[in-house]
């Protein structure tokens, strides 16, 4: 898909009224939310939120794809469509969405959250990956571990340990699910979007 077709979908499907894995993360306030928006895309100037109820047919190839059974609420995914103004008229810079990845402490046995937003840019690739609240080792959430996932498409490996792809030493397990979130986000969009 071109780009002019990847932002004429994205404005398609605003028009359509919404009608719910690592599973799909929520903040609770627009204010948080938007914040961490701004991280992904810190150029953009507004957020237009888009839900998504997926089919069943979706469902089913998501949970197929994925390897996971999703909760109730992921099968109304919100999409975060980043635009700044320009010329008077709103440009589309990519779209965002946050997932929650869990793991469950092999020393505590309890499950730990990963709150990680992802940016797609509008050519489909990978623009930003944050973690937010992480209570975990912090490399995690480092500019040296993250940037390793943009640029990336869905053709894309996203194996720690191939094709570049380097876990944090002792949070090989969490540098995983960060990657396969990101992977994550850009299978969901494309079927949501149908493209």
């Amino acid at each position: 898909m071109n780009r002019r077709q990847f932002v004429a979908a994205l404005l398609a499907s605003l028009l359509v009224p919404a009608t719910a894995s690592a599973h799909l993360a929520t903040f609770g306030s627009w204010e948080i939310t938007r914040k961490y928006l701004g991280e992904l895309f810190p150029e953009a100037d507004d957020f237009l939120v888009k839900r998504k109820e997926l089919t069943d047919a979706q469902v089913k190839a998501i949970e197929s794809e994925l390897g996971f059974h999703l909760y109730p609420e992921d099968k109304t995914p919100a999409f975060y469509i980043a635009v700044k103004k320009a010329g008077g008229k709103r440009k589309v810079l990519g779209v965002a969405i946050f997932i929650d990845p869990r793991v469950t402490s092999e020393l505590t046995n309890t499950v730990t959250r990963l709150e990680v937003g992802i940016g797609v840019d509008t050519k489909g690739k990978v623009h930003a990956v944050k973690i937010f609240d992480y209570k975990g080792n912090l490399k995690l959430t480092q500019p040296d571990f993250l940037k390793q996932l943009q640029g990336r498409t869905m053709k894309s490996s996203f194996k720690m340990g191939m094709d570049g792809l380097k876990p944090v030493e002792g949070e090989e397990k969490e540098s995983q699910l960060v990657a396969n979130a990101a992977y994550e986000a850009l299978y969901l969009m494309k079927v949501s979007l149908g493209k």
